[in-house]
């Protein structure tokens, strides 16, 4: 699902404070930056206060809006990406599992584990990538932008974005690998 293209009267009614037009775009992005958030933080509630910050600075920052080439979307993203990054570095998170998921039986449980190490070896891994390979990976795979957006995005050109996101998919797949402490090349594939 590739991000819709917004009408330039859209905008320019945002820009005049036209609540249709603001609600228009809260409808559309609301939901994608909800997720681009939650992905980072992996707290709903979090997510939820940090989604609700970035469109009150839409809303405090629209009228200075200006499309010089970077579309609204992109705008929002970049003040999303500020805001958590703000946050993070205010709150050390740490994960937990919580310990009835150590004592019950059954498979249920046992593949609930797996998957969280999975998940566990799959953020250990990412953070060891490059921050260009985290975002075109999240940008291709997290938020569904095609090629062209992805460029558009990140401010580079669809073939270099073709050759960062090949040399990502490489590296995650070798780095969960290492995770898991599998020593074949085979288990992990990144497409």
């Amino acid at each position: 699902m590739n991000s819709p293209t917004l009408n330039p009267d859209l905008i320019h009614r945002a820009r005049q404070s036209d609540p249709q037009a603001l609600s228009t775009i809260y409808e559309i992005y609301a939901p994608k930056i909800y997720r681009y958030i939650y992905y980072r933080v992996g707290d709903a509630e979090l997510a939820r206060d940090l989604q609700s910050d970035v469109f009150l600075r839409m809303l405090e920052g629209i009228a200075r809006y200006e499309d010089r080439g970077w579309s609204i979307s992109a705008w929002l993203y970049r003040i999303a990406h500020d805001r958590t990054i703000d946050t993070l570095r205010r709150h050390e998170r740490t994960h937990t599992i919580p310990l009835d998921a150590w004592v019950e039986e059954g498979e249920d449980q046992h593949d609930a584990l797996e998957l969280n190490a999975e998940r566990t070896a799959l953020l250990r891994a990412m953070c060891q990538l490059s921050p260009n390979q985290v975002q075109v990976l999240r940008l291709r795979y997290s938020y569904d932008l095609s090629i062209q957006e992805t460029a558009r995005q990140m401010g580079r050109s669809q073939g270099s974005i073709k050759s960062l996101q090949h040399r990502a998919q490489q590296n995650l797949a070798r780095l969960m690998r290492h995770e898991l402490g599998e020593v074949s090349g085979e288990g992990y594939s990144f497409v």
